[in-house]
């Protein structure tokens, strides 16, 4: 039987590790924001809710953050003109930058938000399934997914229905992966972020 998931996520960390780069900017970008006397504000889709809450409660002090509910936890993102919810419970300032997660991307109420911070031109930092979000199409009238308005994409190598694992006479795929990578993504980020925050 072996630790199958284990050696999953050892090549897994070997791809999280190229994004390096990537964590460094955002967590310059975010100390350069709470230097001016911003905030992080943390929106999650449904299914990386616990990861945002998660990763919104160890937010050392060093790092103010909102995490930004998902109204009736998410179960009508898919409807357009859901977006409006989230956007109203917004309490935002101009030095405010803003972190989406959402495995594929695609969900009405997570881009009617995106589009709302492009808008008012705040930073936007997604971390998504860029290869899925890419080959799917989107749930909302514009055509867009989540991607296409960030400034920077952190990629947790989401696969659809996060399944990573096949076993013999098993229909579909078992043991979801983007969780994990979107957490060990965050929590390096916070290490950048703190790192920039101390010089």
């Amino acid at each position: 039987m072996g630790l199958r998931y284990f050696d999953y996520y050892n090549q897994l960390e070997k791809k999280l590790r190229i994004e390096e780069p990537l964590m460094a900017q955002a967590g310059r970008w975010i100390a350069q924001q709470i230097s001016l006397g911003g905030k992080l504000q943390i929106f999650a889709s449904r299914s990386l809710s616990g990861v945002a809450f998660e990763f919104w409660e160890q937010l050392p002090e060093s790092i103010p953050g909102t995490l930004i509910k998902n109204p009736a936890n998410g179960i009508y993102e898919e409807i357009e003109g859901t977006g409006t919810a989230i956007i109203e419970q917004l309490t935002t300032q101009s030095e405010d930058i803003f972190l989406l997660l959402s495995n594929e991307g695609r969900n009405p109420s997570i881009i009617e938000l995106a589009q709302w911070i492009k808008d008012n031109d705040y930073t936007l930092i997604v971390v998504t399934g860029f290869d899925l979000s890419r080959s799917i199409k989107s749930h909302h009238s514009s055509g867009l997914r989540l991607f296409e308005f960030a400034d920077l994409v952190l990629d947790n190598h989401a696969k659809m229905n996060d399944g990573v694992l096949t076993l013999p006479n098993v229909d579909s795929e078992i043991c979801g992966g983007a969780s994990i990578a979107t957490m060990l993504l965050l929590q390096q980020i916070i290490y950048f972020t703190v790192c920039q925050l101390k010089r």
